[in-house]
């Protein structure tokens, strides 16, 4: 399996965390939960990627338990209060 690029990137004004997987291409978006948008190429449907908005509003890092993304990529986002 080739290996891929993976991005994390914070926009402190948007409060937007963005989750890159390999060479950038046109997305579409869907939201899979509240604030949370998975990203796929338009033409081969691969998974591309993760935005998730208002993300220190939801609590950050704080407010998660734990991020697990794994390659060819599924993301599980759990709040504090399922610990």
């Amino acid at each position: 399996m080739m290996q891929k690029k993976l991005n994390i990137y914070y926009d402190t004004e948007a409060d937007i965390l963005e989750v890159t997987i390999g060479e950038p291409s046109s997305c579409i978006f869907d939201e899979v939960d509240d604030d949370l948008f998975e990203a796929r190429d338009e033409k081969s449907g691969e998974l591309k990627g993760y935005k998730v908005f208002n993300f220190i509003k939801r609590g950050g890092f704080e407010g998660v338990k734990k991020i697990k993304i794994r390659l060819p990529a599924s993301v599980n986002i759990k709040p504090n209060s399922e610990l």
